[in-house]
């Protein structure tokens, strides 16, 4: 569908339009402030372009909640891993690799609890299985992954706040948490398009550039905000101009949505598409490279939480913790 010739329009006019969308934005955003979120992800690599023994392939688990700043984050990732190496080995390797990856993540506003552990088959053919991991504790705050934020969910590659901060451009995003060295040599410019119907949902298209401080176009995303989805994107493309300003880097959608209560939606199930940039390179096709499935299995807004859900992570036995004084509660 063409869409409107928003473009067009005087620049006070277009700002003025887009400060009223940001504000619309903000009452949007409000609504997912606390939040609890069960959710399944698959990642297939080169999905249905070669045998499924031959591609990497791995299903997680992931439980998000969310109060405010608060958060906490636990993801189960089971499956097939693709392996590389750095330098070239003599010695005969394992392309994939089967076993789990775990890790978790609670801050409570001020200390930041985490960890990362593995347990897979070897790379190399005469190394033993590779288990490890590492956690740490610490007055870092670390940035909040998109998905905890529905506005955000389809924008994996963008910068982590929420999407109203990120809409008013350099100077805000600096000043969110957990952004202390934010290169402030970044700039954004982004214009509304007018309007256009996806997937029967009348969209508010927008499209966010980034430039490097040398004044070069380094991405540029498009999104369609649904107006009756509480502005949610139902779709998102995202482009790299220095490979390409015609074929896109990345696609997204929301395939399927839900009504959690009465005038508030979230996805129920939506995807992402990655462009094999090798592939295009080399044959000139568009071939997708990855796709990354989720499924929300629950959602409650509001939830009850126990007084600790931000503050206490219970460490695997064994893991090594960083700082090592600061006792395992």
């Amino acid at each position: 569908t063409p869409s409107i010739g928003q473009t067009d329009k005087p620049q006070a006019e277009q700002s003025k339009e887009l400060q009223t969308l940001i504000q619309e934005l903000e009452r949007n955003e409000a609504l997912y402030r606390n939040l609890k979120l069960n959710l399944q992800m698959v990642y297939e690599q080169s999905p249905g372009q070669v045998d499924s023994d031959k591609r990497a392939r791995q299903k997680s688990e992931l439980t998000l909640i969310v109060q405010g700043d608060k958060y906490r984050q636990e993801k189960l990732t089971t499956g097939r891993f693709q392996q590389g190496f750095l330098y070239p080995t003599n010695k005969p390797y394992n392309r994939f690799s089967s076993g789990t990856t775990e890790s978790s993540a609670v801050f409570d506003g001020e200390t930041l609890r985490k960890f990362y552990r593995y347990d897979r088959t070897p790379g190399l053919t005469d190394e033993e299985r590779q288990q490890g991991g590492h956690g740490d504790i610490s007055g870092e705050q670390k940035c909040m992954e998109n998905l905890f934020r529905p506005h955000m969910l389809l924008c994996e590659h963008e910068v982590r706040v929420p999407l109203s901060t990120w809409l008013k451009g350099r100077d805000a995003i600096a000043a969110s948490p957990g952004w202390p060295n934010y290169n402030d040599g970044w700039s954004y410019k982004v214009q509304l398009l007018g309007e256009e119907e996806i997937q029967g949902l009348n969209c508010i298209k927008i499209r966010i550039e980034k430039f490097h401080m040398n004044g070069k176009l380094t991405s540029k995303t498009i999104l369609w905000l649904a107006r009756d989805r509480n502005l949610i994107p139902a779709q998102a493309v995202f482009y790299q101009p220095p490979r390409s300003k015609e074929i896109p880097q990345c696609e997204a959608w929301v395939d399927e949505w839900q009504e959690v209560r009465p005038g508030v939606w979230f996805p129920r199930k939506f995807h992402k598409d990655r462009l094999n940039w090798i592939i295009y390179r080399l044959k000139n096709k568009q071939q997708v490279g990855w796709r990354k499935k989720y499924q929300v299995e629950s959602i409650e807004l509001d939830p009850l939480l126990p007084e600790d859900t931000f503050t206490k992570l219970k460490f695997p036995k064994g893991l090594e913790v960083s700082p090592r004084d600061v006792e395992n509660k």
